[in-house]
């Protein structure tokens, strides 16, 4: 032993090194290979955990697959994907304290991570904190900006956190992604009342006698068919200010509506004085003229309504009208088909289109116009029945 020692002495420090890792190697080699079976263990187990898990999901075994998960997020926990799938799980059992929890652990991982965000903001959302949800939900929308339930959340939040005005915007981005979204489209309405009848409010305490809480009033009774109530309410608007525009073309559409022609030409062009640029006035004129058949001022008057509103569907449809009664029927066609790509929901366009269709020999169009026509009153027909109390 001591000439062993006295050798390796002589030998300097490298020899020193060689002899000790000759003399170690089979316990480092075996050490190398447990961990390597330990890692292939682990491994084993985890897939064992994850499939174990997906299998509970697929049962709607939640708490059996939320725990297996959890357990496989021990041997492996910077799994992005695993811990958003947890953190989804946990919001669909309202556990919104786990959501955040676990999406917090993702975005640790991956920043970028769209669906970690976004469930993180919609969770930070239902627990009441909304400057929370605002920056999660803004980070999520940076990575998917046409992600229309993305913009509703963000919506619901700025709602939440009293900033109405900048909800709508992102109400109306998430219309713009799903038009057919009804919780989105209820919103919409909700917070456009909401404003409309805090502006009302506050109108009436700024100046209860203004002309506009009347006409405020007077509109009112419109929506709820008290033709007679508003027309009085109107004419007492106009003696209040004569010159205020846009109320003499109400009255007008009023009396228009309930067969006195005289008085609504009158208010027609009394508003045309104040505004030569009504557009409404003029199609109000065409209209009058048109019932009593002179198809000259009718045309006229059409026309000009066009001229200023060149998006003007009902005054193409009746322009159309006006074109057929005068004998160019084919340029009638034209005007109804134009009217209805700018008027899509307006039903009597079709309704008058089939028939000239029919008139023409063009049976197939003229079905196909009927059937649009029928849909639209359909739809409106359930739509009015939604709304009855």
């Amino acid at each position: 032993m001591s000439s062993w020692i006295l050798r390796i002495r002589s030998l300097g420090d490298e020899s020193i090194l060689v002899v000790f890792c000759l003399c170690f190697l089979p316990f480092l080699v075996v050490d190398s290979n447990l961990r390597a079976q330990q890692s292939a263990g682990e491994e084993e187990r985890y897939e064992r955990l994850v499939r174990r898990g997906k299998e509970a999901e697929a049962t709607r075994d939640w708490n059996q697959a939320v725990g297996s998960f959890e357990e496989a997020l021990r041997l492996r926990p910077k799994s992005i994907s695993l811990q958003t799938k947890v953190a989804a799980l946990y919001f669909d059992r309202k556990n919104y304290e786990k959501t955040l929890d676990h999406c917090t652990r993702a975005l640790a991982s991956d920043p970028e991570n769209g669906d970690a965000a976004k469930l993180a903001g919609m969770a930070a959302y239902r627990l009441n904190k909304f400057d929370v949800a605002r920056r999660y939900l803004e980070k999520a929308i940076a990575v998917r900006r046409n992600d229309a339930e993305l913009h509703y959340w963000l919506g619901m939040t700025l709602y939440a956190a009293h900033d109405a005005r900048h909800a709508l915007d992102e109400l109306y981005r998430a219309r713009a992604y799903n038009g057919k979204d009804t919780e989105v489209l209820y919103m919409i309405g909700k917070i456009h009342w909401e404003m409309s009848r805090q502006a009302w409010e506050e109108m009436l305490r700024v100046d209860p006698n203004s002309f506009r809480v009347k006409e405020m009033v007077a509109e009112n009774d419109v929506s709820a068919n008290l033709f007679p109530e508003a027309i009085e309410k109107y004419q007492t608007i106009i003696r209040q200010k004569p010159d205020a525009q846009g109320v003499h073309d109400a009255l007008g559409k009023l009396y228009l509506h309930v067969g006195k022609l005289t008085e609504a030409e009158d208010a027609f062009r009394t508003e045309l004085k104040l505004d030569p640029h009504s557009s409404m006035s003029y199609y109000g004129l065409a209209d009058i003229a048109f019932r009593r058949q002179d198809l000259t001022a009718a045309l006229e008057n059409a026309t000009r309504a066009i001229q200023e509103k060149p998006d003007f569907g009902d005054a193409y449809g009746l322009l159309g009208r006006v074109e057929w009664h005068l004998g160019d029927k084919q340029k009638a066609v034209e005007m109804l088909e134009h009217a209805t790509s700018l008027a899509p929901s307006n039903a009597s366009l079709y309704y008058m289109l089939g028939h000239y269709y029919e008139a023409l020999g063009k049976p197939a169009l003229a079905a196909k116009a009927i059937r649009t026509y029928n849909d639209l009153k359909s739809e409106q027909e359930k739509e009015y029945d939604a709304g009855r109390p």
